[in-house]
């Protein structure tokens, strides 16, 4: 053995951390991206539109990350499980 010790819920609890933190990104795209309502002649929303698109798009862009972060945690989790159930099963049938 290597010492090394995995623990699949504490990845599960991270997963489960970056996804709520997606979401949080996901809420401030949201709020970004509502129409504000009359600002007054046309140029305005315009010059708004695309200065918040910048910023929506790089905010989606950092939800996107955090939800292929939690998907890739959660990937790793299952694989531990995985290993050690079969780990597990060689062990007792190498004892019975």
């Amino acid at each position: 053995m290597t010492g090394f010790h995995a623990d699949p819920a504490a990845l599960d609890a991270l997963a489960l951390r970056l996804e709520d933190t997606a979401e949080e990104y996901a809420a401030a795209a949201a709020q970004i991206e509502a129409p504000p309502g009359d600002l007054g002649p046309a140029v305005v929303p315009g010059a708004l539109a695309a200065l918040t698109g910048e910023w929506s798009g790089r905010i989606r862009a950092a939800e996107r990350d955090f939800f292929a972060a939690a998907t890739g945690v959660r990937t790793a989790a299952k694989a531990y499980r995985a290993t050690d159930a079969t780990a597990a099963e060689e062990l007792d049938r190498a004892d019975g």
